[in-house]
């Protein structure tokens, strides 16, 4: 089997707290954030077919010095059956297994759970599930998928990483991006879509030197930690059960 893989780091400390593990990244992304940075795993490239079998080896070669293996992207949920492949097939050697998706796939996040597959789960909400500016902050929409299909298979996998909150550990990933996902009403419109799951959520700073799908980005300023912070204060205000962390330099 063929998959589209991006790249693989063998070794990292920081990318599933408290794990060390291999990061795996499929290439190819239904979503074109004007301020994504991993602008290189956006399309499905002929430059990034692998086999599986290859990819197997590179999992078992590290086997030894890692915990867990993370399916990054891009958006590794699009590639279904290579991904349940290769998670299998890490289960199997008895690494533990996480995902990092934007949710637009809920049939994938399923069969993973569904199949004891995985025991981590980040997932990326990148707006409020309304449409004009989830719209703006994804660029998601197409001719043959609107923008609120896109919302509604997000709000599916919410509902599925709910009904299994006791079985994995969830994080969810909120980008506070000036100009786009920033104002205390939108932060708030995510937090109460979150508010019943058992879950870390993070929110992470706007960082333009790490690059931008959109040129125009560059030049903006990245919020900073207090205004994080005071985010983070008026959310635990209107929900006090949540536990948010801030990812900011």
């Amino acid at each position: 089997m063929q998959a589209y893989i991006g790249g693989i780091v063998p070794l990292s400390t920081v990318d599933w707290p408290g794990n060390v593990c291999m990061v795996i990244f499929f290439s190819g992304c239904d979503y074109r954030c004007p301020y994504c940075h991993n602008t290189d795993l956006i399309d499905f490239g002929d430059e990034h077919i692998k086999e599986t079998k290859d990819i197997k080896k590179e999992i078992m070669k590290n086997s030894g010095f890692i915990d867990a293996v993370l399916f990054s992207g891009g958006e590794a949920c699009l590639q279904r059956q290579a991904l349940l492949v290769l998670a299998r097939f890490s289960k199997k050697i008895g690494l533990k297994v996480g995902v990092e998706t934007n949710g637009s796939r809920p049939y994938s996040v399923k069969s993973l759970i569904n199949e004891g597959l995985i025991d981590f789960a980040a997932m990326d909400i990148k707006a409020p599930f309304e449409e004009e500016i989830f719209r703006k902050a994804t660029k998601s929409e197409t001719f043959f998928r609107k923008t609120k299909d896109v919302i509604a298979d997000m709000k599916q996998t919410l509902r599925i990483l709910k009904e299994n909150d006791d079985r994995i550990e969830i994080e969810i990933r909120t980008t506070v991006v000036p100009g786009i996902v920033f104002r205390k009403e939108d932060i708030l419109k995510i937090a109460a879509e979150i508010k019943d799951i058992e879950c870390r959520w993070s929110l992470q700073q706007f960082r333009p030197e790490k690059g931008t799908l959109d040129p125009e980005l560059k030049a903006r300023a990245s919020p900073s930690k207090k205004f994080l912070e005071d985010l983070k204060e008026e959310c635990i205000k209107h929900y006090p059960n949540l536990r948010i962390d801030i990812k900011a330099s």
